[in-house]
């Protein structure tokens, strides 16, 4: 006991500052490694709380990575106020009951108690942040969706008889080359905390927001590991990358990539990819309504135009589901494109439908700050020094317009949007990145504008 007295006296020193969540071993992390390392098989049981099954499900999924799963060493999860079985041993410890509700690690006997609350037991997470084990299945999977994205794209952008394709091909080499000189992407914080609320939504509770709700039905269908979240979100990089293509007139398909490089040779948007905090599936759906948008031409016939608003209604929505500030996107459409009053009501009213039913089951709210973000100023500074080249020439190419420009269409459609998010942003600061999507394809637009495009 007098061994364990000096790691127990440092642990209650640091309840005060475990307190602001941070991680701890009991008694050392060389414990916990030694239990990852062991051949011994593992059971988890997790407490009572949705939280409790819910983090004890990815505990599941991480361990049998690693070990394999049978009767052997028990792995509780939860805390003394909802799991039974820690209740029973904690006063071995020889720690207070509270200690229970603060994300550690805690190797006793053979056993191993995962611990914390709802507020910060996702913490626990960055126990395997060195872990790096993808199954074959999970790269046979990344590897064939990003041929498969590749070569659907190429067979849309090649079809016209335009360069498109060959640049399209060039922008898919240099995402090769990113992807494997880049460091790996590394899970925030928050993004811990709403892939917390996503797996109580997985294992039957209710979620914190719409996202959480999309990411819990993915976990249903791909375990919640890291190697599959950072697959995912490389995927998700390359989306973007390929959709900012169709940001380009249509007549000028391949200047996208020209927006491909306007965008991110910014090192402001370029750096906000290497980490994994939803922001990237945000601006997926974000660039694939803009693509919609600018390239859907609407039938003639009444059914066949009601499907293709039902369709852009669809896409929008899943953008507003990730970004509730992306609800303002229908507006602006029907302002740039006001010709067919049939599809801008039926735009309007499913969207507006959408959204009151995103309201009803999980909750939908835009909470817009009174007053700017304290960082706004500084991060504006460097959203004109990043995305200067895309400013510069949208000024050039407005100094250089003849005649009046015509506030319908896509391009109008951008300029509104633009008009309306970066000064948000102010107020946002995640919006910044959505600007840059919009300058640099506005940018583009604009220069065609002047060399004679439509």
């Amino acid at each position: 006991m007098r061994k364990a007295a000096v790691p127990i006296l440092l642990f209650l020193l640091l309840l005060p500052g475990v307190a602001a969540a941070q991680l701890t071993y009991y008694p050392n992390e060389t414990a916990f490694q030694a239990f990852l390392n062991s051949d011994s098989p593992f059971t988890v049981v997790s407490g009572n709380d949705t939280w409790a099954r819910a983090w004890a499900y990815y505990i599941d999924e991480r361990l049998s990575t690693l070990k394999t799963p049978g009767n052997g060493t028990l792995v509780l999860v939860g805390n003394v106020g909802n799991n039974r079985l820690m209740r029973k041993i904690w006063n071995e410890t020889g720690l207070p009951p509270k200690a229970s509700f603060l994300p550690s690690i805690i190797i006793l006997n053979g056993t191993v108690l995962i611990t914390g609350s709802k507020n910060n037991i996702y913490l626990t997470e960055r126990a395997f942040e060195n872990v790096w084990r993808p199954s074959r299945n999970a790269r046979m999977a990344f590897l064939v969706t990003l041929i498969a994205l590749m070569l659907v794209f190429l067979a849309a952008l090649s079809g016209d008889g335009s360069h498109a394709g060959k640049f399209y091909g060039l922008m898919a080499s240099l995402y090769v080359v990113w992807y494997l000189t880049s460091p790996r992407p590394f899970l925030t914080e928050g993004f811990l905390r709403e892939m917390l609320s996503a797996l109580e939504f997985t294992v039957g509770g209710t979620p914190d927001s719409a996202l959480s709700a999309i990411m819990g039905v993915t976990f249903r269908l791909v375990p919640p590991l890291e190697e599959n979240l950072v697959f995912i979100h490389w995927l998700i990089v390359f989306l973007i990358a390929s959709l900012v293509f169709y940001l380009a007139p249509r007549r000028g398909r391949e200047l996208g990539f020209i927006v491909f490089g306007l965008l991110f040779i910014a090192p402001m948007f370029r750096n906000s990819l290497d980490e994994i905090n939803g922001s990237a599936l945000g601006l997926a759906g974000f660039a694939l309504t803009l693509a919609m948008a600018c390239n859907v031409t609407f039938s003639p016939e009444k059914w066949k135009a009601l499907v293709q608003t039902a369709v852009l209604s669809a896409f929008t929505l899943l953008a507003i589901a990730i970004n509730p500030y992306l609800a303002f996107i229908p507006v602006f459409f029907v302002l740039a494109f006001p010709k067919r009053h049939l599809r801008n009501y039926a735009y309007l009213g499913t969207v507006a439908l959408g959204i009151l039913l995103l309201y009803e089951t999980v909750g939908f709210s835009i909470g817009i700050p009174p007053s700017p973000s304290p960082c706004s100023l500084h991060l504006a500074g460097r959203f004109i020094l990043d995305g200067g080249l895309a400013i510069g020439a949208s000024i050039y190419a407005l100094a250089n317009r003849k005649g009046r420009m015509s506030m319908k269409g896509a391009t109008a459609f951008l300029i509104l949007l633009t008009a309306f998010y970066f000064p948000l942003a102010f107020f946002i600061p995640a919006l910044f990145q959505y600007s840059f999507v919009l300058v640099s394809a506005l940018a583009v637009r604009l220069l065609h504008g002047v060399t004679g495009g439509t």
